[in-house]
């Protein structure tokens, strides 16, 4: 039987006191590992994170001093095969890491007037150093609209889905395996969620229908969370994108017809 790590998708022969994070509130980690039965909640040793040190992220793996009587803390970021970041839009000399240690990255889009080819191409170009992960492009809402012509020029694996026919699904469940972890990244009201719901086939996330004037789901996600969905697979949702920035970018601008979104293009 599998351990709780490798059913979390660590691939190193060293389990001892090694985590996956699932989630972060503030300085706390929510952690799996084999050390304890759910969840154990943790923070950074703080003398271990003093200068340019990995911070750790939802998905990470780490190294952490387990107390099972007491308070544990995380000592340090295990190295990433995987990796998609931004400039940060707080601090624009900075990346801000959006998902980490992914197998797959589905870049999600609606077709419900969100499609951008644009900004897809934005996305693309921050996915080319994902590391060892495929960027898939995911188009939503297909029963709403069909692909434009111009998403075969991507020059990645798209498919387009709709999580109220089932129309692609199953294409998508080819990146969805126990042990593996897909992350889904794009803008606020694209989908992520109910997508999640469709595959977990069951409610995981409180989802209700998008408004038709502004487009946009009434619930969002606010925060990352690997979630383990039935079947032993795994999804990173990350909250809603609006500025899509690349660290060392001299300016930005704002991309046409998305003014809502605020998506930033150069």
């Amino acid at each position: 039987m599998a351990s709780t790590l490798e059913r979390y998708g660590y691939r190193g022969e060293d389990v001892r006191e090694v985590a996956r994070v699932v989630s972060s509130h503030g300085d706390y980690y929510h952690l799996v590992c084999n050390e304890a039965e759910g969840e154990l909640i943790a923070r950074k040793k703080k003398s271990c994170f003093l200068n340019d040190e990995t911070k750790p992220v939802t998905g990470d793996f780490v190294r952490f001093a387990h107390n099972p009587s007491g308070e544990s803390f995380i000592t340090y970021v295990l190295p990433r095969f995987s990796v998609f970041e931004r400039r940060d839009p707080s601090a624009r000399r900075k990346s801000q890491t959006l998902a980490v240690n992914f197998d797959a990255l589905f870049i999600m889009t609606g077709l419900d007037g969100d499609f951008s080819l644009p900004r897809l191409k934005r996305y693309l170009q921050l996915a080319s150093g994902i590391g060892k992960a495929e960027a898939v492009v995911v188009l939503t809402k297909c029963d709403i609209a069909d692909p434009p012509a111009e998403a075969a020029t991507l020059g990645c694996r798209t498919i387009a889905i709709s999580s109220v026919t089932g129309k692609g699904l199953d294409e998508v469940r080819e990146f969805v395996m126990p042990g593996r972890t897909v992350a889904m990244v794009g803008s606020s009201g694209v989908g992520k969620s109910t997508l999640l719901n469709a595959l977990a086939g069951e409610e995981w996330a409180a989802t209700r229908e998008t408004q038709s004037w502004s487009g946009r789901g009434r619930h969002t996600t606010t925060s990352r969370e690997l979630v383990m969905l039935p079947d032993g697979s795994m999804v990173v949702d990350t909250p809603g994108i609006r500025e899509i920035g690349i660290v060392g970018e001299r300016d930005v601008q704002l991309a046409k017809g998305t003014s809502t979104h605020r998506f930033r293009m150069k």
